[in-house]
């Protein structure tokens, strides 16, 4: 081998190494000195994230992920961004498939920009620079979904196809034409019901007319009542009920003076009743002119005699006046 061929190997072996060198580098997203950063996000699980994947704001490349750790029941990513990017007051992060080619990012989003994500909650005193994140679900896991979701569609045809047969179809038919027997039952019955509601919301309406008339009179009522109370004949009435009672006051302790000429006056007519109770009982003992007309018939019968005498003489002289009585002028 000559001087020049091992010159030749060496220089492509050195620029080999530059070339893995700076692609590592460029890998892993190196910013060659600049000054960074770091951030950790908090989540329930990472997906596919590895180390030196992008991390990214409004599709922008801003940063890398450095580390992936363990801590509790979460995993803590470390995230380097650049020096001066401002995060957002309610900063997250969502971990999201970056291609198709498996890679996966970091994106820092708004939290009510995507508020749909249940992000993972930070606990308290974790430090200003410690977001909660959120990983979108794998292709993986989305298959596996899907394949559950066809097994139990496919379950759930099979009990279909066990359940509605001919017999179910006919039973069907048969329910559907007593559903509309049914609404055309109802269509009647709420017909009359709109009849019936039309009829007392009439009546309603009759009721408040003589609400509203009553009311009327009552409020003329209430005036005329108004009207007598403001009068000043009240207080002259208020006056002469007043004086009547006084009145009545004194004709009471009048009263309750002359109880004792009561009692007086009650005794005289105990006495005076005595009295005729003898006179009474001596009547009904056949004593004396009244007695014995009581007792004794035959003083009634003679009396009777007399009238009729007297009735007699009576008729004559109407019918013969001259008999008795004579007139002469000369």
């Amino acid at each position: 081998m000559t001087r020049g061929n091992e010159l030749l190997v060496g220089v492509v072996i050195v620029t080999a190494a530059v070339v893995a060198i700076f692609g590592t580098l460029w890998l892993q997203r190196s910013n060659f000195g600049a000054d960074e950063v770091q951030v950790d996000v908090l989540l329930s699980n990472v997906a596919q994230l590895n180390r030196g994947n992008s991390v990214k704001y409004l599709g922008v490349v801003i940063g890398r992920v450095d580390a992936i750790t363990i801590q509790a029941q979460a995993v803590r990513i470390s995230l380097l961004i650049d020096e001066g990017f401002d995060l957002p007051d309610d900063a997250a992060v969502i971990l999201s498939p970056e291609s198709l080619f498996g890679d996966w990012q970091a994106e820092i989003v708004s939290e009510a920009q995507f508020s749909m994500f249940d992000y993972y909650e930070v606990p308290e005193g974790s430090g200003p620079n410690v977001l909660g994140g959120y990983a979108l679900p794998e292709l993986s896991r989305l298959t596996a979904s899907a394949e559950q979701i066809s097994d139990n569609l496919a379950e759930l045809t099979d009990r279909l196809e066990l359940a509605f047969n001919e017999e179910t179809a006919t039973a069907l038919a048969s329910a559907i034409s007593n559903m509309e027997e049914i609404s055309l039952e109802i269509r009647d019955l709420v017909i009359q019901q709109s009849e019936v509601a039309s009829s007392v919301t009439a009546s309603a309406a009759s009721a408040l007319t003589e609400v509203e008339e009553a009311s009327r009179v009552a409020r003329r009522s209430f005036e005329r009542i108004e009207e007598i109370l403001t009068d000043a004949q009240i207080d002259t009435i208020v006056m002469n009920v007043r004086i009547a009672s006084t009145g009545i006051q004194e004709i009471a302790s009048d009263l309750s003076a002359s109880t004792g000429g009561f009692s007086q006056t009650i005794e005289r007519a105990d006495s005076a009743f005595r009295r005729l109770d003898r006179i009474a009982a001596r009547i009904e003992a056949g004593e004396g002119a009244i007695g014995r007309l009581m007792v004794d018939n035959t003083l009634a019968i003679r009396a009777e005699d007399v009238l009729a005498q007297l009735d007699l003489l009576l008729q004559d002289l109407r019918e013969n006046p001259r008999r008795y009585v004579r007139l002469s002028i000369f």
